[in-house]
């Protein structure tokens, strides 16, 4: 992902900072006026994590800076929220389809990428899903690399994210139904903080 955004901003004439490091570690040379975290937050972490990342993202913000962090709620249909209840657990872990039956995609590098996912194990009390990644590269109709990764997905509902940010020193803390500025509903699968560092 850093490699296309580098590669973008070169085409636009741009040379942005880049910087690779685990939420939780966030350590840049400066504060900003804003920080946004889009669709990363609890994913690949535990909870101490996040909320240590919460805490970086405040100290890395100017005065009267602002945080906006977008969030899908546990009950998506993105999210496997059938699996939280105890007879849906007992399928776990959900069957592999071959790697070959996914849907390809081809890159710029002329290589066809597939990438596969499936629910190995949802925790309803730690409110934790792990994810088992099998991800595939052919090159002329050839597998030539495969790689199987374990992801872990904390979940967060919007009341215990408020007040995380709260905790973290967060103060007017707004939050908006998906990507619009207006009022969330149990309807909606996502929803954004925006959240003032004091």
């Amino acid at each position: 992902m850093i490699a296309i955004c580098r590669e973008k901003s070169e085409r636009e004439g741009l040379s942005p900072t880049l910087f690779v490091q685990p939420m939780h570690e966030l350590d840049p040379p400066r504060t900003y006026k804003t920080i946004f975290v889009c669709g990363g937050f609890g994913l690949g972490s535990d909870r101490e994590r996040d909320v240590e990342a919460l805490h970086r993202f405040y100290e890395h913000l100017d005065r009267g800076g602002t945080l906006v962090l977008d969030n899908e709620n546990p009950y998506s249909s993105g999210y496997p929220w059938r699996y939280w209840r105890k007879e849906e657990r007992s399928s776990l872990p959900r069957a592999r389809e071959p790697l070959e039956s996914v849907d390809r995609r081809l890159g710029s590098d002329g290589a066809e990428y597939a990438l596969q996912s499936r629910l190995v194990d949802l925790d309803p009390l730690e409110q934790r899903a792990t994810y088992e990644m099998h991800a595939g590269m052919w090159r002329d109709g050839e597998l030539v690399r495969q790689e199987e990764h374990t992801l872990h997905i904390n979940f967060y509902f919007m009341n215990e994210t408020i007040l995380l940010l709260e905790r973290a020193g967060f103060t007017d803390i707004v939050v908006h139904a998906g990507h619009r500025e207006e009022a969330p509903t149990g309807d909606d699968d996502f929803i954004v903080f925006v959240a003032r560092k004091p």
